[in-house]
């Protein structure tokens, strides 16, 4: 199926991610991803030299599981950037050290991005949002910080991450008023915060929404121990606290509720659990290699293969098992990790 450009034609590839995150429908499911394959077959140049090295193209590729995923490291190619052709206007660049090459994804506008981000929101609650995390302004190229601006139309003043240090006046005068509210960060963001303040009591009915990550760096604390933590420090119940996965290379998030609560993607992403070593999908209740497919990375590549361990359940969420121990620890939270050890 030729596919010339992102937007042409009343079958283009934007218009149908936009339509589907718009108004989901799962039997459009397939099809939408392997006109998506097509387009990025035809304009993502190394993408295209990948899947052919698959054996997989799109005349060949007939459901959405076939379509090749690339592995997160393809993104850290700066001589083959993963793009389908059109000027490059935003990147945000997953975090690492000095000696390491981040990982690029590259846009030619948010639109899509920010439409998914809104759209993908489960939280009918219409709190207040405080993020321990820095601005865009002050971080330029975290996909983290850009999440938060969109879920709060853009105001900095909310963000209490500056200059490397905690900036908490803002929480402590919401505090006052006795209004709910939503608290947002990594989890060593919130780690850091609870080794340097006392118990924090949020407002009855407030909520905490915390990004992982913490996992690979000088730290290690199981879920149930630092939900434990959080649960006490801010006086919430297990209910009201929140898991989001997301990654770079991603446009999507899914969403977890309490420490034994399993992730979920909108419907415009789906999941495929597979095997290490066979690279087929993994029998129930077997642990694999997390597998992507985010129609929403319209203008990068849609499907993408985790170095991430999690089981797949019957209703279509996933477990998170946690990282694979020979990976790099990678994400937002170390870069904040990092801002707040100085």
């Amino acid at each position: 199926m030729p596919v010339n450009s992102p937007n042409s034609g009343p079958e283009a590839p934007s218009a149908l991610v936009r339509a589907m995150i718009a108004n989901p429908d799962p039997d459009r499911f397939n099809e939408i991803a392997l006109t998506l394959f097509a387009f990025q077959f035809s304009t993502n140049q190394p993408y295209r030299q990948f899947a052919r090295s698959l054996a997989r193209t799109p005349d060949s590729v007939t459901c959405w599981q076939d379509v090749p995923a690339v592995p997160t490291s393809a993104f850290k190619l700066p001589r083959l950037p993963l793009t389908c052709g059109a000027p490059i206007r935003t990147t945000f660049l997953t975090s690492g050290t000095t000696s390491e090459t981040k990982g690029a994804h590259h846009l030619p506008d948010t639109s899509v991005y920010d439409f998914s981000i809104r759209q993908a929101w489960p939280f009918a609650d219409l709190l207040p949002a405080l993020f321990l995390a820095p601005s865009p302004a002050d971080a330029p190229h975290s996909s983290l910080s850009h999440m938060f601006a969109v879920l709060n139309n853009g105001d900095s003043s909310r963000f209490v991450l500056r200059d490397s240090r905690f900036h908490l006046a803002p929480l402590f005068d919401h505090l006052r008023t006795g209004t709910p509210l939503f608290l947002m960060g990594t989890a060593l963001a919130f780690l850091h915060l609870m080794e340097t303040h006392g118990p924090l009591p949020l407002p009855p009915g407030s909520r905490l929404l915390e990004t992982g990550g913490y996992k690979g760096t000088s730290r290690t604390l199981a879920k149930a121990d630092l939900y434990q933590q959080l649960a006490t420090f801010f006086n919430l119940p297990p209910d009201h606290l929140h898991n989001e996965y997301g990654m770079t290379e991603l446009s999507s998030q899914a969403y977890a509720t309490g420490p034994e609560g399993t992730h979920r993607f909108p419907p415009w992403c789906r999941t495929l659990v597979l095997d290490p070593e066979t690279q087929e999908p993994a029998p129930e209740g077997q642990a694999g290699y997390l597998v992507l497919h985010d129609l929403a990375n319209l203008h990068s590549v849609a499907a993408i293969q985790t170095q991430d361990f999690a089981l797949a359940n019957p209703d279509g969420s996933f477990t998170l098992l946690g990282r694979d121990p020979s990976a790099l620890p990678r994400g937002c939270s170390r870069t904040i990790d990092h801002a707040l050890s100085r």
